[in-house]
C-alpha cells in the first residue's frame, strides 16, 4: 500500500526505476509516508538503525560492499543533522549515499513550528547535489519534483560518485490508499556513444516516430555536425530547426522561428512532434514555449558534451553525454530508418508562406537593410529582445557568425561582450544594439576601439520592447516603464575617435550603410533614429500576417474593430446577448 502524498510517490517510483533498493531507516513521524510505502514493496530491502549517525555509517559500509547506491531515511529537524559525518566521509571516499530528509511545509519555518529547522542545503559543499521538493499542489510542482528527483539520482554516480540530499516536505498522513504506485517519468543519462543495446532501443524509437524535430541552440559552427544532421534528416525525414545563433550554414535546415510566434495553439497541435532532439546551448526561438505547452505528448532527447539535465519541455527521457556529431554519426550508421517526409514538408510549406508587411522606416527595416549591406564573413553580436528577434526575422539568405548574451538574457554587458569578441579580429565585426542597452554599457567604450568594429545603434528614445508588450494601453508607459529619454550617442561617439554616422529616414540610411560596412582606419558608429510606435506596429503586422486564425474568429475580430471605430461596440455586445 502506498501513500497518497505525491512528492513521496515520485521519490519511490524513481528509486525503483533507477534501481536503488537498499534503504536504511531511522524512526520518526515525518518520514512515515515514505517508510510504510517502501516496507510493503518487495522491491526494497529495508534496514532499521535507531541512531541517524550510526545509520549513515551503516549505509556507507553497505554501499561500499554492495557497489550500489544506498538511501538513508529520517524524520525532520535535528535528526537530519546527524547524517553529516557520514555525508562528509562519503564525499571524501566517493561513495553514493542518498540522504532522504523529511521536512515540514517550508512556509512554517521560523514560525514557532515544532521540530522544524532549515534543512535546505544543510550539507553544503559536502553533498554533490541537493534538492528541496515542495508539497505538490499543481502540475508544475509535479514536473519540478520529477525533474529534480531524477537529477539527484543521476548525480549519485555521475563522474566521481558521492552523497546527494533529497529534502522533501510532507504533511503527515496515515493514509495509504493506493494499491499500485503511479509510474513517474524516468530520465536516463548515457555517457559517451550509446552501446549496441542502447543504440538498438534508440533506433526503434526513431523508426516508430513519424514526426521528428531536431532543435539546434546556440553553437559554434561545425561542418562535421552539419553533415551528420543533414544525413539524419534525409534518412528519417526529421525537420532540423535552427535560428541565427545556431550558426549553421546548411540551406536544408529550417528557421521555424519565423512562424513559431505567430502560430496559435490549434495550428501548433498539428505540428507537435513524436520525438524532439535538442543540442547546443540556449534556444532563442519561441518554438520552445509552444513545445512546453504540449509537454508529455512527445519524447525528448538532449545531447550535450556536459550531459546536463535540460527538461525544458517537461518531456525529457534521455540525456546523451557526448558530442552531437558523434551521436548523429553513430545513429546514422546503425541501419535504415522508415523515411516519412510529410512532417518536414509541412514545416517547409508553412515557412515558405511567410509574408512581410510594408516596413516603413522602422527598426525592422533598419536591420533588414543592414543585413543586405554586411559582408557574409562579418561577425555579429545581437543584443537581447528586439535586436535578436529582428535579426532572426529578416528575409536575408546570408549566414553570419552570430552571438548574443542569452545565458541570463539581461540588458547589461552586450556592448562590453562585443568589444571583447571583436578585439583582434580582422573581419568586420558589428553589434546591433538598442539605445537603452548602449547607454547602460557606455562605460565599456573608454577602452581603445579597433578599426574593424561597427556599432549599429537603433535609437527610438525608449525601451520599445515595452511597446510590443503593452502598446499604449498604459498611458504612463514612456515615463517609467519604457524609460523614455532624449539622449543621442553622437557626442560620446565622436569623443572616442570613432566616425559617427546617423540616419532618420530611408534615404539617409541607404547613404550611410555603404560607408558603415566598408574598411576604415577607425571604428564607425551608425545611429538610426526610429519611432517606437511605428516599430511596434510593423512587428505586430508581421505577426498578424503570418498567423492562421480560424476564419470565424478573423471575421469576428474584424467586425469588432469596425464597429468599435463606429462607436457601436456596446450595441454589438448587446446584440450578441
Amino acid at each position: 500500500m502506498y501513500t497518497r502524498i505525491k512528492n513521496v510517490q515520485i521519490i519511490i517510483s524513481l528509486l525503483k526505476q533507477h534501481r536503488i533498493r537498499h534503504v536504511v531507516i531511522s524512526p520518526g513521524s515525518r518520514n512515515v509516508p515514505l517508510v510504510h510505502s517502501i516496507e510493503t514493496d518487495p522491491f526494497f530491502r529495508c534496514y532499521s538503525v535507531l541512531d541517524e549517525r550510526a545509520a549513515g555509517f551503516f549505509a556507507l559500509g553497505l554501499a561500499e560492499a554492495s557497489k550500489e547506491p544506498v538511501a538513508i531515511s529520517c524524520t525532520s529537524a535535528t535528526a537530519t543533522c546527524n547524517y553529516l559525518p557520514a555525508v562528509i566521509e562519503a564525499k571524501k571516499r566517493h561513495i553514493p549515499l542518498l540522504a532522504l530528509t523529511a521536512d515540514r511545509d517550508y512556509r512554517h519555518l521560523f514560525q514557532m513550528e515544532d521540530q522544524q529547522i532549515n534543512q535546505v542545503g544543510m550539507y553544503a559543499e559536502n553533498a554533490k547535489f541537493a534538492v528541496d521538493l515542495p508539497i505538490v499542489s499543481d502540475s508544475d510542482d509535479e514536473w519540478f519534483c520529477v525533474r529534480k528527483t531524477n537529477e539527484a539520482l543521476l548525480e549519485l554516480e555521475r563522474g566521481d560518485a558521492g552523497p546527494v540530499q533529497i529534502n522533501y516536505q510532507v504533511v503527515i498522513s496515515d493514509e495509504f490508499p493506493l494499491k499500485e504506485l503511479p509510474k513517474y517519468r524516468k530520465i536516463s543519462r548515457t555517457k559517451g556513444i550509446p552501446d549496441k543495446e542502447k543504440l538498438g532501443e534508440l533506433v526503434d524509437v526513431v523508426r516508430s516516430s513519424r514526426r521528428i524535430l531536431v532543435l539546434c541552440g546556440m553553437a559554434e559552427r561545425s561542418d562535421r555536425l552539419e553533415i551528420a544532421l543533414s544525413e539524419f534528416s534525409k534518412k528519417t525525414g526529421a525537420a532540423v530547426s535552427c535560428d541565427m545563433l545556431s550558426n549553421f550554414q546548411s540551406k536544408d535546415f529550417l528557421r521555424t522561428c519565423l512562424v513559431a510566434e505567430s502560430m496559435n495553439g490549434i495550428e501548433f497541435k498539428k505540428c507537435v512532434p513524436d520525438l524532439v532532439i535538442t543540442l547546443g546551448g540556449h534556444i532563442w526561438s519561441f518554438i520552445k514555449y509552444k513545445l512546453r505547452s504540449a509537454g508529455g505528448k512527445f519524447e525528448h532527447w538532449h545531447i550535450s558534451p556536459k550531459g546536463e539535465l535540460n527538461d525544458a519541455f517537461k518531456s525529457l527521457r534521455e540525456i546523451f553525454e557526448c558530442a552531437p556529431a558523434d551521436f548523429f554519426e553513430c545513429l546514422n550508421s546503425s541501419g535504415n530508418f522508415n523515411f516519412d517526409g510529410a512532417y518536414l514538408e509541412s514545416w517547409k510549406a508553412r515557412i515558405g508562406k511567410v509574408k512581410y508587411p510594408r516596413l516603413g522606416f522602422s527598426n525592422f527595416r533598419a536591420v533588414s537593410e543592414l543585413f543586405e549591406a554586411l559582408p557574409e564573413d562579418a561577425m555579429l553580436h545581437l543584443c537581447i529582445l528586439n535586436s535578436t528577434r529582428l535579426s532572426n526575422f529578416v528575409n536575408s539568405p546570408k549566414k553570419f557568425r552570430a552571438y548574443a548574451n542569452l545565458g541570463a538574457d539581461g540588458i547589461d554587458g552586450s556592448l562590453s561582450t562585443f568589444l571583447g569578441q571583436s578585439k583582434g579580429r580582422e573581419n568586420l565585426s558589428c553589434i546591433i544594439i538598442g539605445d537603452l542597452s548602449f547607454i547602460y554599457d557606455m562605460g565599456a567604450l573608454v577602452s581603445e576601439l579597433s578599426a574593424n568594429q561597427r556599432i549599429f545603434v537603433i535609437n527610438n528614445f525608449c525601451g520599445s520592447e515595452f511597446y510590443n508588450n503593452f502598446g499604449r494601453a498604459i498611458h504612463t508607459l514612456p515615463k517609467h516603464i519604457a524609460a523614455a529619454h532624449k539622449t543621442r550617442v553622437e557626442t560620446f561617439a565622436r569623443s572616442l575617435n570613432a566616425e559617427y554616422l546617423s540616419a532618420s529616414g530611408t534615404s539617409e540610411l541607404a547613404e550611410a550603410l555603404p560607408k558603415f560596412v566598408s574598411r576604415s582606419d577607425v571604428p564607425i558608429v551608425l545611429e538610426v533614429f526610429t519611432n517606437p510606435n511605428e516599430d511596434c506596429s510593423v512587428l505586430m503586422d508581421f505577426y498578424a500576417m503570418n498567423a492562421k486564425a480560424p476564419v470565424s474568429r478573423s471575421i469576428k475580430n474584424f467586425a469588432k474593430r469596425v464597429i468599435g471605430k463606429m462607436g457601436l461596440l456596446e450595441t454589438f455586445r448587446k446584440l450578441k446577448k
